[in-house]
């Protein structure tokens, strides 16, 4: 566990964490601009130290800070790999000097396959004879992303890691991102306001408001408790998993299953009998009493709605079963009363196809 206590004081800004957290997962930080996430994140680096009233930081079994018993481990000592905002690479060295820092300045020598494998993962195999001036900002952010990954013996710490980087290369890392945390066993805590990242990496969540954390919680929870603020927000995002089945040549679309389901989505082609994460916003997914066969919608799933709440004075959440999860719909009031919706009534969720992403990943 990575147990944590901070009570600090920015001026007149305040931030306070009380928190165990699983270092076996990946742990993703959400909130506003200015809600205390980087300073959280400072603060397990073993930053800013002046501002602190209370700070007790233990990895497993080694305690890194306790400004009481005036323990304090170097930041250096901590086995942090760092990936900031700001990114900051040596403007001096070559990508490949860049990426090798991490191990020259702990004195480890670098896995010559470790670092190919890496390299070709995030696609910056032909960069490490360039430097930074030479580089987009996505190239930048990459190069940034392995040499943090380099660092990290321990803990992986990722601030905004894919701010930068084009959907061209975005669903590939985050699945590379998965797959080590799993492969290195090496938890991770990432910051993003990118509801679609959190879908597809997040375990475990916690939201942040005013340097308080408001949520916490595995990210299946958080992320269908319509009580909170988290699913509230009008980018919710659910998250279907489906096997695709094939894809249709003349109608350029996927079809995919899942356990009772038949769905369609994306114009490019899948591949068959893959898994994807399917990512469906909240606000597209339509409420039908019965099931619709002469409508443009295709994808139409049987669902039982479990809870509801009004979150505003025109507008209802409403959480449904649906297979072995959750999913969360948005409607307005006047739907909502017009048809007369009930706890445990059987309906029918209906999203376009044009309205989801798929995300491919391995199966393992």
């Amino acid at each position: 566990m990575l147990n944590i206590k901070l009570d600090c004081l920015f001026d007149d800004f305040s931030l306070q964490v009380d928190q165990n957290l699983p270092t076996q997962q990946i742990v993703g930080l959400f909130g506003a601009s200015g809600c205390g996430k980087s300073r959280f994140i400072r603060q397990l680096l073993g930053f800013d130290h002046h501002f602190q009233n209370e700070t007790y930081i233990q990895f497993n079994e080694s305690v890194w800070q306790n400004l009481q018993s005036k323990v304090f481990l170097k930041t250096q000592h901590r086995g942090i790999g760092y990936l900031p905002q700001t990114i900051d690479l040596f403007p001096h060295l070559s990508v490949r000097k860049n990426i090798e820092f991490s191990c020259i300045n702990s004195n480890r020598s670098i896995d010559e396959y470790w670092l190919s494998r890496l390299c070709f993962e995030l696609d910056i195999e032909h960069l490490l004879k360039k430097t930074p001036s030479q580089l987009s900002g996505g190239q930048k952010q990459r190069v940034a992303l392995a040499r943090a990954i380099i660092a990290a013996t321990k803990i992986l710490i990722l601030d905004e890691p894919l701010s930068a980087i084009g959907e061209d290369h975005r669903p590939q890392i985050m699945q590379f991102i998965r797959n080590f945390q799993k492969e290195k066993q090496i938890p991770i805590i990432f910051s993003s306001h990118n509801r679609v990242e959190h879908a597809f990496l997040t375990d475990y969540l916690l939201t942040f408001k005013a340097g308080v954390i408001e949520q916490s919680g595995t990210y299946e929870k958080i992320s269908t408790d319509i009580n909170g603020n988290f699913s509230q927000m009008s980018d919710a995002i659910n998250h279907i998993q489906a096997e695709v089945v094939e894809f249709e040549i003349e109608n350029h679309v996927n079809c995919l299953k899942t356990a009772h389901h038949q769905l369609w989505a994306g114009y490019q082609p899948l591949n068959t009998g893959s898994l994807v994460n399917l990512e469906v916003r909240a606000q597209d997914i339509s409420i039908f009493l019965g099931e619709k066969t002469d409508t443009s919608i295709l994808n139409s799933l049987r669902v039982k709605i479990v809870d509801f709440k009004e979150i505003s004075r025109h507008q209802y959440i409403i959480k449904l079963a649906f297979e072995d999860t959750y999913l969360i719909a948005f409607i307005t009031k006047k739907s909502f009363t017009t048809l007369n919706l009930k706890i445990d009534q059987q309906v029918f969720a209906m999203f376009k196809s044009v309205s989801v992403l798929p995300i491919s990943f391995k199966s393992e």
